[in-house]
């Protein structure tokens, strides 16, 4: 009967060994020294949900940043092209006016030539010249003169409402691209906030769990359920 009482003790004394064992084994969730104080299992317990939470934010900002930049890629390329499109218009505009104010010019020209006729035809009718020949042919130089002024200025009007239109879509793509700007602009402050937000938190759960060791038994238990 004695014997097996020494044997029962003895088994639990081995059971106790192996346990004790088991909880010496010391981690660290940083780079915390070996004097560093041990933290109890439910110390471990929130320094690990809260490990886990950093990890979690820590994946969702790298999504989220990849988006952005990608995003900003696309953006300066469209901002490059509403730039030279920008400047074609410009030329373009520039081009036609220039051609415009040319004919405009030309037509000015003949009309003062035409005036000039005019007035010598008068001062030889008023010395007594006949000069019918001369005023039929004039009448029909003033009246072709007439149609190419008339079609100069129809063409003005059309010259205008061309550039409007061409202004106008150039305004919307150019605001819907700043819209598209000015949501990046705003969803990548917020991310900037995040991630500070995140860095604040990672020093924070670094100074209170980084530093500090634990037992591994415990993150078992932890990690089982327990």
């Amino acid at each position: 009967m004695q014997r097996s009482t020494t044997l029962a003790l003895m088994l639990a004394l081995c059971a106790g060994s192996a346990l004790a064992a088991d909880n010496g084994k010391i981690n660290t969730l940083g780079n915390a020294s070996a004097k560093a104080p041990i933290m109890s299992r439910e110390e471990l317990r929130a320094c690990l949900k809260q490990q886990d939470a950093l990890k979690a934010r820590a994946e969702d900002g790298k999504s989220k940043r990849a988006q952005l930049d990608a995003e900003r890629k696309q953006l300066e390329a469209d901002k490059d092209a509403i730039a030279a499109e920008h400047a074609a218009l410009a030329a373009r505009i520039e081009k036609t006016a220039s051609d415009f104010n040319a004919n405009v010019a030309e037509q000015s020209k003949t009309v003062e030539e035409f005036n000039a006729k005019m007035d010598a035809m008068n001062k030889a009718a008023a010395k007594g010249d006949n000069v019918d020949r001369q005023r039929q042919k004039l009448e029909r130089e003033g009246k072709a003169i007439q149609q190419a002024s008339d079609d100069l200025n129809a063409q003005n009007k059309t010259l205008n409402d061309q550039i409007a239109t061409d202004k106008a879509a150039f305004d919307a793509k150019n605001t819907a691209f700043q819209a598209r700007a000015d949501d990046w602009n705003a969803r990548n402050r917020t991310m900037d906030t995040t991630a500070a937000e995140y860095d604040a938190d990672l020093d924070v759960w670094k100074k209170q769990c980084g530093g500090r060791n634990y037992r591994e038994i415990d993150e078992k238990v932890i990690r089982s359920g327990g």
